[in-house]
């Protein structure tokens, strides 16, 4: 056992699989960093202090040195330290990574010198700084990055003095600050704040002079403001912001969602306040959502918006928006910006701007919001979903009125916070995000108008609703990447097919990883969307508690290679991980996976270390000197494929030309190393019709550009079903570099159930025999205008490789995955002796 990958040979290995991966990392330089803050990976740290260090330490390694002083900012590469010390210091997962992240960025920073896109690095020193009340570091900074004055009117100079911040009581000191903080508002032609005198809270003590001349007249607003356990200065002051608005007609309807009796008197006194205010006591808790939807019933304005009880907002704010609207009236709604600030209107935040769109203050046309049926009730997130929805149904999007208008108030014990940090939120908001994008995405604009009776078309995770009582069983957990849609995915959806009709219970669970690198969030693929959404699996997230699985099914060993920190909270029973790659291929040296590191991985995360199940003999051979015997199983795994369900008719090529397609593939190592060798295969210039299947990102990035040829298009998952798609080809041209392959690969494999021909390089031969036909690359159109031309001769080449797809059709799917879930579990000793 690890013979293969011992002493040096290990260190050559990682260092080669470090390679590769930060190869992947793409031209912006930053999705890496993106992507480890989204999983909450500390191993994606090792990628970066590898190319901090030119390849000779580890993050610990580094955080040590860096620490203790004995590494030269000079032996390190300063982008790749600025890097690493970002994500270090917004994750914070470990002891002292502040403190190393700190000290790396005064390492850093001046061997960046001004160079573009340093300026986030300068800033995030800079909060961190402030934070620490380091206030001679934070002035030597702003002196050599004067750049850090240009964020948001000069923020972090302007609350780096703050008066409440430093406790100071000196009068030109909050007259200096309160001048600064003003700024955002005389620069955009609002009227300034002060505070009043008191002791109260200064964010409570915010206020306006009183706007004199004529009052504006126009429309009724209805303004909805939830309340649960209200603190009573904070909802006044909310409160009294709205009744001070400068748009004088409007009524506030508080809506308080069961707060116990104490909260009476509060709400009682708020009632007496103005005669606009309208309090309604709700008998049962049901979410903020819930409730805003019985403000919304007994509203009487033209418009409504709404307001969250411990926020404050801008005089001028109602009016702003109310104006807007009745300007623009193609604009279903529009939202206001928020400040975001402490108690005390500090509102540096280490990794956050200050200024970001408010999802509370959407303002909408009444009528609109009850075509539509109101919010989703679930207990968070859905305010976003209802702007979204707004702007599908009214083919128009709501705009953002980029003012600082309200307030927002940062509490530690705030409802959301413990689903946010700086890069990541929580992966239910994340799962909830993609489910009614997509729904947005396919639905007429009478699906988009809800009733309270019918049951919601998205899923809704059950952080956000009511977790169940008892322990939910699921026999087989799949793992994978649910965003990409590749033919991993393509063969796990067989496989759920396959055991969903054979009555197994199934989930889901998705892993971001260093494969699929990317700068932003992404929705699942459209096909897992739908299984989710429609209750046909059931989705699983990390921290769940509710679950007992018996199988948990990793469908590629690089999700364990780089993993999110932590364990699930669920019981993820046996633990088994499927190997289609080799961990390494010896032509190239292109390393794919450690499995020692993935099975460590995978102990720490799920419980136990897993069995790999090798998908070719070649695969097998590898592992067989890289894992212990007893963790390799000796059956291989078996691919569920069903020649039948791509079947279709053919008579003749489909076009006027020939029409070419292959998948656009997850990475840019399935597509040939050179442009010139893609636009020889694959003709850029209109002589034949080309279409790939899938989001065309990686052969972007092959190609070197930033959109498709105009004679290529490619087509979504959501856009077209697999077999739509191989029914309209001629020929499947799948060429990928060359890798170590016994077994036919799923897509070709559908390709050829369908009728299509397939082209692939001559190295592939001994695989597909004459139910493919083969060329090098400067010979591909040739030897397509070869069939093409002649019907009799491709509708026999066809045949052949329908007839391939059906002999090499199995059926012993099932089998293994009954001889997996029976076979006997380890006990959690024996699993971790291993």
């Amino acid at each position: 056992m690890d013979s293969v990958l011992e002493g040096h040979n290990q260190i050559t290995f990682r260092s080669r699989l470090f390679q590769v991966y930060l190869k992947m990392d793409g031209a912006s330089g930053i999705a890496l960093e993106r992507t480890a803050l989204r999983a909450e990976s500390l191993h994606m740290r090792d990628l970066l202090a590898h190319a901090a260090t030119h390849g000779t330490l580890n993050f610990t390694e580094l955080k040590g040195r860096v620490l203790a002083e004995t590494v030269s900012g000079y032996s390190l590469e300063p982008r790749a330290l600025g890097r690493l010390a970002y994500v270090s210091a917004l994750h914070e997962a470990e002891d002292k990574d502040l403190e190393f992240a700190v000290a790396a960025l005064e390492l850093a920073l001046p061997r960046m010198g001004r160079q573009k896109g340093t300026q986030r690095f300068s800033k995030l020193l800079a909060d961190i700084y402030a934070e620490n009340r380091e206030l001679g570091k934070f002035d030597a900074l702003v002196e050599a990055h004067p750049s850090i004055k240009s964020h948001y009117y000069s923020y972090l100079t302007v609350d780096s003095r703050s008066p409440f911040l430093l406790n100071s009581s000196e009068a030109h000191a909050y007259e200096n600050w309160l001048d600064g903080f003003n700024r955002q508002f005389i620069r955009n032609d609002l009227i300034p704040v002060y505070l009043t005198e008191g002791e109260a809270a200064p964010f409570n003590r915010l206020t306006t002079l009183r706007i004199e001349g004529p009052q504006p007249e126009g429309p009724l607003v209805t303004v909805i403001m939830t309340s649960f356990k209200p603190e009573r200065a904070d909802l006044l002051q909310s409160a009294r912001s709205i009744m001070e608005q400068s748009w004088k007609n409007l009524e506030l309807l508080v809506i308080d969602d069961a707060s116990p009796a104490d909260y009476q008197p509060v709400l009682d006194e708020l009632e007496e306040m103005d005669p606009r205010i309208r309090v309604f006591r709700l008998e049962t808790n049901g979410g903020t959502y819930a409730a805003r939807n019985v403000g919304v019933a007994h509203a009487r304005g033209e418009f409504i918006t709404g307001q969250d009880a411990d926020d404050w907002s801008h005089p001028q704010r109602i009016q702003t928006q109310v104006n807007h609207l009745l300007r623009n009236s193609h604009r279903p709604g529009n939202q206001v910006y928020t400040v975001n600030m402490t108690e005390d209107l500090v509102r540096i935040r280490r990794g956050y701007s200050p200024f970001i769109p408010s999802a509370p203050t959407l303002m909408v046309r009444t009528s609109i919001m009850l075509e539509l049926g109101g919010y989703i009730p679930a207990r968070k997130a859905t305010d976003n979903e209802m702007r979204h929805r707004l702007g599908a149904y009214a083919g128009a999007s709501v705009y953002q009125i980029s003012e600082p208008l309200i307030f927002m108030r940062i509490l530690p014990n705030s409802l959301s916070r413990s689903d946010f940090r700086p890069g990541w939120q929580h992966p239910a908001r994340r799962a909830l995000w993609s489910s009614y994008r997509r729904w947005h995405e396919r639905a007429s604009r009478q699906e988009l108008q809800l009733s309270p009776t019918q049951e919601y078309p998205i899923y809704i995770p059950p952080r956000f609703t009511s977790p169940p009582e008892e322990e939910l069983e699921l026999d087989v957990l799949f793992v994978a990447d649910w965003c990409e849609y590749g033919k991993t995915q393509a063969a796990a959806l067989e496989e759920i097919r396959v055991l969903r009709r054979a009555g197994y219970s199934i989930g889901i669970m998705h892993l971001e990883n260093a494969v699929h690198l990317s700068e932003y969030a992404r929705t699942y693929s459209h096909p897992v969307q739908e299984l989710i959404s429609n209750g046909e699996v059931t989705h699983v997230i990390q921290d769940e508690t509710f679950y007992k699985v018996k199988l948990t099914l990793v469908r590629s060993p690089e999700l364990l290679q780089f993993m999110p920190h932590g364990t699930v909270g669920f019981n993820a029973g046996k633990t088994a991980v499927v190997a289609e790659k080799l961990p390494w291929e010896a032509a190239s040296f292109h390393v794919n996976y450690l499995p020692s590191d993935c099975a460590h991985n995978a102990a720490n995360f799920f419980g136990a270390r897993p069995l790999w199940l090798a998908q070719t003999d070649a695969v097998k051979a590898q592992l067989h000197d890289m894992v212990p015997g007893d963790e390799l199983n000796d059956a291989p795994y078996v691919v569920a494929f069903d020649a039948e369900r791509w079947r279709t008719r053919r008579i003749r090529p489909r076009g006027r030309q020939p029409i070419l397609g292959r998948w656009a593939g997850e990475s840019t190592a399935l597509w040939p190393n050179s442009p010139e060798e893609i636009e020889a295969i694959w003709p850029t210039h209109g002589e034949v019709d080309v279409r790939f299947y899938g989001a065309p990102t990686a052969v972007l990035q092959a190609l070197g550009q930033k959109r498709l040829p105009p004679a290529w298009i490619s087509f979504g998952e959501q856009e077209i079903t697999r077999k739509t798609y191989y029914r309209s080809l001629d020929f499947f041209v799948h060429y990928p570099q060359r890798h170590t392959i016994e077994k036919p690969e799923l897509p070709v494999l559908e390709a050829l159930g369908a009728g299509c021909i397939p082209v692939l390089p001559p190295w592939m031969k001994d695989v597909y025999g004459d139910a493919a036909i083969y060329a090098d690359p400067p010979q591909v159109q040739e030897a397509i205008n070869q069939y093409w031309n002649e019907t009799e001769r491709y509708l026999a080449q066809s045949q052949r490789g329908v007839e391939f797809a059906t002999q090499y059709q199995k059926s012993g799917y099932r089998e293994l995955m009954d001889d997996l879930l029976t076979a006997k579990e380890p006990t959690p000793e024996e699993a971790m002796a291993r």
